[in-house]
């Protein structure tokens, strides 16, 4: 199975520096598309691959297209580059292994674009073990952080949150909540 993200080695050449690879740039909450549009206004192509879900109100259910991983979008690069997109202030930082700029191949992003390409009806299935700390991302509980208690199926959590020296405990769908121990070492 070929490797997803791959550290680059220090011993690239003066070429290799100036080779374009597809970068992963975590960027603030909903803004991706901000992120894209200003990458490509100052030159800088990027890969925000969608899909498609519905959203559910009191009163609707809409169909909206959403980033396949939020708060992440692929910028393909030099390393001059990478460090220009700095001037987009949405982006956060890049994804980094020992300290060193992590990316992904250009198979892994052909792939996914070939499978967008055919289909918006695709779900990112994330590390949800249970003891795993979590913070919700939608609904009347967002910004709150919990543990997860139990895994039901493949859509749903048990996540317990301490409040006022008590535990509660939440039914909750996998794609509402993120981890919250994924970028603390960096």
């Amino acid at each position: 199975m070929p490797q997803l993200i791959q550290k680059a080695s220090p011993e690239s050449s003066l070429k290799e520096k100036d080779r374009p690879k597809w970068y992963v740039a975590y960027t603030f909450p909903k803004s991706e598309k901000s992120v894209q549009n200003k990458l490509e206004k100052i030159g800088i192509h990027s890969y925000l691959p969608l899909h498609q879900v519905v959203r559910e109100w009191s009163d609707r259910k809409k169909k909206l297209l959403v980033p396949l991983f939020p708060n992440y979008i692929f910028v393909y690069a030099s390393e001059n580059e990478r460090h220009e997109s700095f001037i987009v202030k949405e982006i956060l930082r890049y994804v980094s292994f020992d300290g060193k700029a992590a990316f992904v191949s250009n198979t892994v992003i052909d792939s996914l674009k070939h499978i967008l390409s055919r289909t918006h009806d695709v779900h990112v299935e994330g590390l949800t073990n249970e003891g795993m700390p979590v913070k919700i991302i939608h609904g009347p509980f967002t910004g709150v952080e919990g543990v997860i208690l139990k895994t039901k199926g493949r859509e749903r959590l048990i996540v317990q949150i301490r409040a006022l020296q008590r535990s509660v405990a939440l039914n909750i769908s996998t794609a509402d909540v993120e981890s919250v121990s994924l970028f603390d070492n960096q």
